[in-house]
């Protein structure tokens, strides 16, 4: 048993702006989750036929009667050790555990839980998923937020959570049933993205779009989602060879099923000739929350999302990753032009000229663009205008007339790409893209 990584501890702030993140989406009285993911499955058969064997019963009942007595971290290691003997074991087995302390406060023992799975050939190898031990003798109340949200504030630097709470004093054996399902879940059941292959330890992940479209991924991110409620984008660089350079970008994203999807919204320039725009290659729906959420039973609707899968091209850097004055007004000039050419020949507005949605392309002929427009779900096809669009774009770039509620025309667009070049004239720094954190490292004396 070791440390996976050290786990800081959440401040009252940190703690503050999650539930306000949170609010609306911590369900509570949610029944089901243990018989839909731990009972019924091809591999219950060989707990249960585990717990029934003669010369396991000993071990079993030493290890339900111990639960309760779990108070220090010593304890649950050597628990957890006697655990592994018995159901690690097995064939079928697919994960180790690890455990970690957690601050603890008063008489009450936290413990952070980390499976990893044995399994090579998934992407989840150098994963962990992260569940918590509490030991008190306080009852447990319903609508207790505080446990809930340090759970939620720690899983924002693993990932992965699980929310239904299991009354171990009053029924102790479910900790061993539990444990044991996770050893033997394969990593769809146990949540990891399948859709992530690798083919060896230490090879290069990749993703295959319907049996057909081979993308190999790098392991550095374009983007990395830090939140725990959001669409989770998270983008990969990407090549369709393990030697060639990367030139394509894997993004994953959770989109509402509602939203007007930005795959159909990226077909369209091209269909329509626009210059300057990034290019779907391929996409695939993995799965939806509906479907995860089949057979639990929520006191409240909740928000269907599908989970995806999106491949573009080119790859490029951002723009505040200039490397001079004249590539920079190049970039700039490629872009007033991609504007012009997605309104005038694609009929499209963007309206989220920002930082974040510009791109550099190092490698160009002598007819490509050098400046590239991304993220196309806010733009506004002309061809399909509502009576009463919404007031969209990113904080710090959008034109005065949008924040007065002008109706969105291609001049804004203009607009927003001068703001562009005056945050990057008078405050880049580098690395950030949003407003609020490119001032957070400027002098208190600037006055923007």
């Amino acid at each position: 048993m070791s440390s996976v990584f050290p786990l800081l501890t959440p401040t009252k702030a940190a703690l503050q702006s999650l539930q306000d993140k949170m609010k609306g989406n911590i369900f509570r009285n949610v029944n089901g989750l243990f018989a839909k993911y731990l009972k019924g499955k091809p591999w219950s058969v060989v707990v249960q036929n585990k717990l029934q064997e003669t010369k396991s019963a000993k071990i079993i009942r030493k290890l339900s009667d111990g639960v309760p007595g779990i108070a220090h971290l010593d304890v649950l290691v050597e628990w957890l050790a006697e655990f592994q003997t018995l159901f690690f074991t097995v064939d079928q087995a697919d994960f180790c555990f690890h455990s970690q302390p957690l601050s603890n406060t008063g008489n009450t023992a936290r413990t952070g839980i980390y499976l990893e799975t044995f399994n090579p050939k998934s992407v989840a190898g150098s994963t962990q998923v992260f569940d918590e031990f509490h030991h008190d003798s306080s009852p447990v109340m319903a609508d207790d937020d505080d446990d809930i949200l340090r759970f939620c504030e720690r899983a924002q630097q693993v990932f992965k959570i699980h929310s239904e709470r299991l009354d171990l004093a009053q029924r102790p054996n479910l900790l061993v049933r539990a444990l044991a399902g996770y050893t033997l879940m394969s990593d769809e059941e146990a949540g990891f993205n399948t859709f992530v292959k690798r083919l060896a330890p230490g090879s290069d992940s990749y993703v295959t779009f319907h049996q057909h479209d081979k993308f190999h991924l790098r392991p550095e991110l374009v983007a990395t989602a830090d939140y725990i409620v959001g669409p989770g984008t998270t983008c990969y660089v990407a090549s369709t060879s393990t030697i060639g350079e990367p030139d394509t970008v894997i993004k994953f994203s959770w989109r509402e099923d509602e939203e007007p999807t930005e795959l159909r919204l990226l077909q369209r320039p091209h269909e329509r000739n626009a210059w300057g725009v990034i290019q779907l290659l391929n996409y695939q729906d993995l799965v939806n929350i509906a479907n995860l959420r089949q057979g639990l039973h929520f006191p409240q609707t909740f928000v269907n999302r599908t989970f995806l899968c999106v491949a573009t091209t080119p790859l490029g850097r951002p723009i505040r990753q200039f490397t001079s004055i004249p590539e920079l007004l190049e970039v700039l000039r490629d872009l007033v032009k991609a504007l012009q050419s997605l309104y005038v020949n694609a009929r499209i507005l963007h309206r989220d000229v920002a930082i974040k949605n510009l791109i550099i392309i190092p490698q160009h002929s002598a007819d490509s663009p050098k400046g590239v427009l991304l993220d196309f779900n806010f733009v506004l096809d002309h061809d399909n205008v509502r009576p009463i669009e919404p007031m969209v774009g990113s904080d710090g770039f959008m034109a005065i007339g949008i924040l007065s509620e002008q109706r969105h025309t291609y001049r804004h667009d203009l607009e927003s790409l001068f703001y562009v070049f005056l945050w990057i004239a008078i405050a880049n720094d580098r690395v950030h893209d949003e407003v609020n954190d490119i001032l957070k490292s400027m002098p208190k004396t600037l006055r923007l």
